[in-house]
């Protein structure tokens, strides 16, 4: 009986472990999450910019639709995402 109790415990100690690795692990990747597809939908609109609304040319608009695809859908998902780490670091 004194042994199961002590690998329990054992067990909720290795898990919250492994779960403040975790947390730290989503902290460190968290800008790198949020500013990559920020980038890449600003260079597209900023290709469709550049190449379509200044030469008049509506070939173009293709970067555009690219690029505010990307960056709705990446606000959709990182204000979730950073709601969910703040609550987390909030609980440490």
């Amino acid at each position: 009986m004194r042994g199961k109790r002590s690998m329990g415990k054992q067990n909720t100690i290795m898990k919250e472990n492994i779960r403040r690795l975790l947390l730290r692990l989503e902290l460190w990747f968290a800008p790198l999450l949020l500013i990559v597809p920020l980038a890449v939908s600003l260079f597209f609109v900023q290709d469709w910019f550049i190449r379509g609304v200044c030469t008049g040319s509506s070939e173009f608009d293709g970067e555009l639709f690219i690029g505010m695809i990307i960056l709705v859908g990446n606000v959709l998902v990182d204000i979730p995402f950073l709601r969910s780490i703040r609550l987390l670091r909030k609980k440490e």
